[in-house]
């Protein structure tokens, strides 16, 4: 495999993995009518609130019947909304034919930077290592945190442009790719800012020359976008988040994550490359001498990784994070050190034997990555069945849209309110939670006819057995759900 061959057409063959993954992301698409995610329903309810009452900051039909303000930013409900209209489809099929085209865009998108940062081999290696993490899985689902990590790259690489004094241009258009990312998914776009300042910290660090015009415009064209939203919401309803709370991980369920996440052949060549390059390169040289001679897009990568990694480890200090999720933001750097990892074994094999190795290696990786895909292509399902979107629709036929659905299964509150639009008690997205109901007193069956008229609740939807008052009427059931309406008159 020489080189010179290979890139005979380049655009071509970079696009070959992202072909690949929108045709992979085919499969469960195509065997499904719905899309695969359990949060889909929630994002989608809220396109239908758009849909419905266009320009608002205000959600009324979850958390009911307190309802909340909309911290969720809204690109991509806006993009589902208007993408429904236009094309006269339901947001849920939308969102289905999105899977594919999110697959190959976010491939698409991993392999142009890596290209364009190092080589077509570097990049066509890192997009097919991409095939075994998690971050390709979700890539299929259609979610506000997948386009944010399209876009996640190109921000990067246009700041890295700006800097290299290829044009403020850059600066501008990253800057702008950062606001959408704000407007489409706060934790991934505050991670790429922090992403960028650590890198324009490190080039500072070794006195490099730094133009600070470029991350004034960058930052500057963030805020600008980002304010778009963020302003009138938080001037009119302040700001809330809740932490998700999870469990506290120990070091064996750590690096189970970390093996999960950027997948296991992706890991084992990524540290090929950090522990024999950067021990080579240390006998010759001191570390202060061996970091002056590292070009800036491998300062940029080393960068990237390392904060993503420490910042993994905050569960060591008793902080709440999804480990998963924050480490998701590391894979695109691991892939290209994972590719560093096989052209080291390429540039440092002189016998033939390696050369050997080397193409075997990469077929060997090539074939097990496609069948990565395909494999989790075909046993993935959707995560809501057919009974709980069998409730829904009898919610949406039957339900009067003005009584609070009491589910004591809290993952239906989301399915509920996206097909029906009947209010809910919880609805999904819990950081944006302002105030709910006392659920567990629902829970317990210790409530009374003032506490359901005082919470507008009209319908209990139960899993397992709960306490029925008599006023209570059995209206819906099938395999796994029943339906009881709250028959109380008022007066």
């Amino acid at each position: 495999m020489e080189y010179g061959k290979i890139t005979e057409n380049r655009s071509l063959l970079l696009m070959i993995p992202a072909i690949l993954a929108f045709i992979i992301a085919l499969i469960p698409t195509l065997k499904y009518q719905w899309p695969l995610s359990w949060d889909i329903y929630y994002h989608v309810h809220l396109a239908n609130l758009y849909l419905e009452q266009g320009l608002t900051f205000w959600d009324p039909l979850t958390y009911a019947p307190f309802g909340r303000p909309i911290f969720y930013p809204p690109l991509f409900h806006y993009i589902l909304a208007a993408s429904a209209a236009v094309f006269k489809v339901d947001p849920f099929q939308i969102s289905r034919y999105l899977q594919p085209i999110f697959a190959f865009s976010l491939v698409l998108s991993f392999t142009y930077v890596a290209h364009k940062l190092y080589n077509l081999r570097v990049a066509l290696l890192a997009g097919f290592f991409l095939f075994f993490t998690s971050v390709f899985h979700r890539a299929m689902l259609p979610l506000p945190e997948t386009l944010a990590l399209i876009l996640f790259p190109l921000a990067v690489y246009l700041y890295y442009q700006a800097l290299e004094g290829n044009g403020l241009k850059f600066a501008i258009i990253g800057g702008i790719l950062s606001g959408l990312m704000m407007l489409t998914h706060n934790l991934t776009g505050l991670i790429m800012l922090g992403v960028v300042l650590l890198f324009t910290m490190a080039l500072k660090l070794r006195k490099d020359n730094v133009n600070y015009r470029a991350l004034a415009l960058f930052l500057g064209f963030t805020l600008l976008v980002a304010l778009i939203w963020w302003l009138p919401l938080i001037l009119q309803y302040g700001f809330v988040f809740h932490n998700p709370q999870v469990v506290i991980q120990g070091p064996v369920e750590y690096f189970v994550i970390l093996a999960k996440t950027m997948g296991v052949p992706a890991l084992i060549f990524a540290l090929l490359w950090a522990f024999t390059w950067i021990n080579n390169e240390l006998k010759k040289d001191a570390l202060e001498k061996w970091y002056n001679k590292l070009s800036r897009k491998d300062i940029l990568i080393i960068t990237w990784t390392l904060f993503l990694l420490i910042l993994s480890n905050a569960y060591l200090l008793g902080f709440s994070i999804l480990i998963d999720r924050i480490l998701n933001f590391a894979v695109f750097p691991v892939m290209i050190m994972a590719a560093w990892g096989l052209e080291y074994i390429h540039a440092t094999g002189k016998r033939p034997v390696y050369k050997k190795a080397y193409k075997v290696i990469i077929a060997l990786i090539i074939i097990s990555a496609v069948f990565s895909g395909v494999f989790y292509a075909l046993s993935v399902k959707p995560l809501v069945n057919d009974s709980q979107r069998d409730l829904a629709q009898w919610f949406a036929e039957n339900g009067d849209g003005e009584g609070v659905v009491m589910s004591l299964t809290e993952g239906l509150d989301p399915v509920i309110v996206s097909v029906s639009r009947q209010p809910v008690s919880t609805g999904g997205y819990q950081p944006g939670m302002v105030k709910v109901l006392d659920r567990n007193l629902y829970y317990s069956g210790n409530f009374t006819k003032e506490d359901i008229i005082r919470d507008n609740i009209g319908y209990f939807v139960e899993q397992s057995p709960i306490i029925h008052p008599s006023y209570f009427t059995l209206v819906y059931q099938n395999k796994d759900y029943k339906v009881w309406r709250v028959d109380i008159s008022v007066g």
